[in-house]
């Protein structure tokens, strides 16, 4: 059993101090595991109040030390792994839903107003208008099938560049009867740096962390983490152009969440049923197999590389060959314009011809798309 030293009242285990030993007969000095309200629950001495890491979203003035922080986290995945579950964190905004203020819907939108569900039916309805907040809000086709799945393999986190209001607002919405993300709701002021994620307040191991958002600028560092999700835009944008004045939304089947879903069903299975040691197994390396199988096998030629350098990479994240020489190993041309040499090529040649969207689209969603869906137009 360890040692305990007296702290003001209060009776301390060794394994919350230094552990450096006793010095003229007094306790090592304390490491404020636990902060509440600038003071330490164990010592009860005032903390600076940037001292290790703030979990408001768990509780208002909760910090924790980050030798802490660290031990919830293995202590929390050692926990999940034995009940078969990771952790998932999901951005809300164009990934989950969107919103847009009531007072800025176009005139082609006014229809929406008399559409939203009722308050009550909040457990099946799409959209909605959060009356308090001025926003109508349009959950993305799939959702709540999405979360339900979700939360059987993994312990959810929301991660938003919104403010805490919206953020749980919106959240009840999405998990009226707190089902998927209990507390675990992460908004922009817990964040130290502006317009930047990290998982440093997510009580798991980063090889066991999938992250979901359109975004991926805000996760630096956390890029091998990423499923970057195309982006769901339902009201209407600034080049006109959206699924509310068409007045049709994303496939239910066979949109983005549902292929996503098939994604983290994968990575969920290789990660438990790897022969690796459990101590190898990683999230990051799982989802990198998967990804670099999408286009396996094809050869894409471009007429010149520095035209899409984007698209070129994501090409490659997904397995396939990147070339501007034509040769008979090319399988697919891409380009903009059908009326181009190489494209007139790859018709004598019996090549695919399709246009760079063809490589967004398999990137967003994760699968190989029939190429007579994506050719090249007249330009």
């Amino acid at each position: 059993m360890a040692a305990e030293y007296p702290c003001k009242r209060r009776r301390i285990r060794l394994s919350s101090c230094s552990g450096s030993g006793l010095v003229s007969g007094e306790p090592p000095s304390c490491l404020h595991p636990v902060v509440l309200n600038g003071m330490c629950i164990h010592c009860n001495k005032t903390v600076h109040e940037t001292f290790g890491l703030a979990f408001d979203y768990i509780l208002a003035g909760l910090r924790y030390g980050y030798m802490e922080v660290s031990r919830l986290k293995q202590r929390n995945s050692k926990a999940l792994l034995k009940k078969r579950k990771l952790h998932l964190v999901l951005d809300l905004d164009h990934t989950l839903l969107h919103s847009r203020k009531v007072t800025k819907l176009s005139s082609e939108e006014q229809y929406l107003k008399k559409r939203v569900d009722s308050p009550e039916n909040t457990s099946k309805g799409s959209l909605f208008n959060l009356e308090n907040m001025g926003f109508l809000v349009k959950l993305r086709p799939f959702v709540r099938n999405f979360l339900e799945a979700a939360s059987t393999m993994f312990e959810i986190y929301v991660c938003t560049m919104g403010s805490r209001d919206y953020a749980l607002e919106v959240a009840k919405l999405l998990d009226p009867d707190s089902k998927y993300f209990s507390s675990r709701i992460m908004a922009r002021e817990d964040f130290r740096q502006r317009e930047r994620k990290n998982l440093d307040l997510v009580l798991g191991r980063e090889s066991g962390v999938v992250i979901l958002d359109d975004t991926e600028s805000v996760w630096t560092g956390y890029s091998e983490n990423l499923i970057t999700a195309s982006r769901y835009d339902y009201f209407k944008g600034s080049d006109g152009r959206s699924y509310s004045v068409d007045r049709k939304d994303e496939s239910e089947s066979n949109g983005v969440l549902a292929n996503i879903l098939r994604i983290l069903k994968t990575v969920h299975g290789l990660y438990f049923d790897s022969p690796d040691n459990r101590s190898r197994r990683d999230v990051r390396n799982y989802l990198a197999k998967v990804r670099s199988g999408v286009l396996v096998g094809c050869t894409l030629l471009f007429s010149n590389g520095e035209e899409f350098p984007l698209i070129w990479s994501r090409a490659e994240e997904m397995g396939a060959t990147c070339t501007t020489v034509f040769d008979s190993s090319v399988t697919h041309v891409v380009s903009l314009d059908v009326e181009t040499e190489n494209c007139r090529l790859a018709e004598r040649e019996n090549k695919f011809l399709v246009h760079p969207q063809w490589i967004n689209t398999a990137y967003f969603l994760w699968s190989r798309q029939p190429e007579d869906d994506y050719l090249p137009s007249v330009q």
